[in-house]
């Protein structure tokens, strides 16, 4: 019998499938392993060579055995095309756009802080208003501090050392002050000239350009002026006359010729010998500038003149400094008025206007109608009393507002904005419905003036507001809520703010709607009166409010055509006259 065993199965013989299957599985893996290799080549070349880089080589020297790169940000508009040329791919739009946008949201951000930090400032002096601490309470009393302390006391306490050009100040007469920086001879022939016919012989007090900037045949004009006086006061001296009256026929001059420090807004340097035109107020005074030398350097007693210690201002604000120094030249029996110089023109002696009752907005009690003079040295029995024995003497301030029909704070946007950039908007808000006060026209007497200018000069040591105009701002805050009533009335002085065209001041600017001659302002009168004997020849003169009373000063004048004309005409005839009289000494 056979025995049976189990066959067991016999390998087969791989099929053609089976070898093909094979061979990709080998192809896929050594593919991943190529790949793996290519991606890691250039995983280090992307971190070898950046994107957005140039390779500057250094020469080609024995001493030098390494190429030295410097990796430089490529510019902007070739960033895309010179990365494609490295073999890498370009830059995709959404990540540049991404870019772009967080570089726009840094400057964004940084705009922002700074707007907030401004606006924290605003809302920190908002806060204070609201309070009670900018504003002064009915109680409060606030403290201007004397604009020479701002100069570091080392050894001695500053004082002003700051001296004029031509002439010599007469401490007893009153004075007429003014900013005349620049101008032509025209200017201050018109407003000397004008001044001088109303009977005025007192002192005449310009700031003008540095001696080197003086314009034709300025220098000569105020030279002469500043000695106008002093032959009779010479004669009172040989005479052995104890008089302490200086008075003459004629008004002296007194002339500082200031040399500013001044820059563009955009921080540049202005140069004193440059062609721009008017130096320290070039382009109408957008420009900020420091003044040297007014006060002594506090260190000892050689009167070794300060540098300016406050930042550089506006000169429409640095001219109040010039104000407090000269107002300390006069006493107090004396009378001063502040006016632009440009646009001012005298039809009367400002100092022996008579007010009408109605002359207050509502502010004040109307004054006892008597001249100024006579309020500023009444004995308190209505009887005017000589400078030289007067013992009582009002202190007063007078401010001249604009036409409060055509304009108040919150219908000015200049105004507006001059308040609320330097005090912030809440204290815009407490004025914003009240007359605007021109700070181009102040008067009072000499006591008052200095109190005021040395307040004016505070406002901008406390705000820094530098904006050409600010100073206007200043004046209108300074009276309605930054505690000038209050800080005169501790000096035993009184404000009293006059309606457009009641004052000694008529202030026109703001009456633009028609000309001055339909809203009888401007008018041709030919009678020969007392009030109107000085007109000019051509009888054209503008009347107060109440129809029978000259503007005893003009402020404003080149803003009514008419009245423009009329005035540059008789500065014209003027100017021909003073050079026709000087022709002959320079024979």
């Amino acid at each position: 019998m056979k025995s049976s065993t189990n066959k067991q199965p016999q390998p087969q013989p791989p099929s053609r499938s089976s070898f093909k299957n094979t061979s990709l599985l080998q192809n896929a893996l050594l593919a991943s392993f190529a790949l793996a290799i290519l991606l890691l080549t250039y995983s280090h070349r992307a971190l070898s060579s950046p994107a957005n880089t140039t390779d500057i080589l250094t020469t080609n020297t024995n001493a030098q055995r390494h190429q030295l790169q410097a990796v430089v940000p490529l510019p902007p508009t070739i960033e895309r095309r010179q990365a494609a040329k490295g073999g890498l791919p370009p830059i995709p739009d959404f990540v540049l756009r991404k870019q772009r946008n967080e570089e726009q949201d840094e400057n964004y951000m940084l705009l922002a802080a700074g707007n907030a930090e401004r606006e924290s400032n605003n809302n920190h002096i908002d806060a204070n208003v609201a309070e009670g601490g900018v504003a002064a309470a009915a109680n409060d009393i606030p403290t201007f501090h004397l604009p020479s302390e701002a100069v570091p006391a080392e050894s001695v306490l500053p004082e002003v050392i700051l001296e004029p050009t031509y002439g010599t100040h007469r401490p007893d007469q009153d004075a007429v002050f003014a900013f005349a920086e620049g101008y032509d001879l025209g200017v201050y022939v018109t407003f000397v000239e004008s001044l001088k016919a109303t009977g005025f012989t007192g002192d005449i007090v310009f700031a003008v350009s540095h001696i080197r900037g003086l314009k034709d045949g300025v220098a000569d004009y105020l030279n002469y002026y500043s000695q106008q006086g002093e032959e009779e006061e010479e004669e009172n001296s040989a005479n052995g006359s104890s008089s302490l009256s200086s008075s003459s026929s004629s008004p002296r001059v007194i002339s500082y010729a200031l040399e500013w420090e001044c820059y563009k807004k955009s921080g540049a340097r202005i140069s004193p010998t440059n062609n721009e035109g008017r130096g320290s107020t070039v382009n109408h005074g957008f420009s900020d500038c420091k003044i040297h030398g007014l006060y002594s350097d506090g260190k000892d007693n050689t009167h070794t003149g300060a540098e300016d210690p406050r930042p550089t201002r506006p000169v429409a604000t640095a001219r109040y400094e010039l104000y407090w120094i000269w107002s300390r030249r006069y006493r107090e029996h004396s009378s001063i008025l502040i006016v632009d110089a440009r646009d001012a023109y005298f039809q009367s002696n400002p100092f022996a206007f008579v007010p009408p009752p109605s002359t207050k907005s509502g502010q004040q009690q109307p004054p006892k109608i008597v001249s100024y003079e006579q309020a500023i040295l009444d004995d308190g029995s209505g009887s005017s009393i000589s400078n030289s024995n007067s013992n009582h003497k009002e202190c007063r301030l007078d401010l001249f507002e604009e036409n409060y029909e055509a304009v108040n704070i919150a219908k000015s946007h200049y105004n507006s904005r001059w308040i609320s950039t330097a005090y912030g908007k809440e204290a815009l808000k407490l004025i914003r419905s009240k007359p605007v006060i021109c700070s181009g026209s102040s008067m009072g007497s000499q006591k008052a003036m200095e109190l005021y200018s040395r307040a004016m000069v505070a406002q901008f040591d406390k705000t820094k507001c530098k904006q050409v105009g600010c100073d206007q701002g200043f004046h209108n805050y300074l009276y309605y809520e930054g505690g000038l009533k209050p800080f005169l009335a501790a000096h035993q002085c009184t404000i009293n703010v006059h309606r457009q065209g009641d004052g000694a001041v008529n202030n026109l600017a703001a009456m633009r709607n028609s000309s001055l001659r339909l809203q009888g302002v401007l008018v041709t009168s030919k009678a020969n009166t007392k009030t109107n004997k000085i007109a000019a020849d051509d009888g054209i003169v503008v009347m107060n409010n109440d129809k029978s009373t000259l503007s005893p000063v003009i402020h404003q004048f080149d803003r009514d055509d008419e009245l423009k004309r009329v005035i540059r005409g008789r500065t014209s005839g003027l100017v021909n006259r003073w050079r026709s009289s000087r022709k002959g000494l320079h024979r």
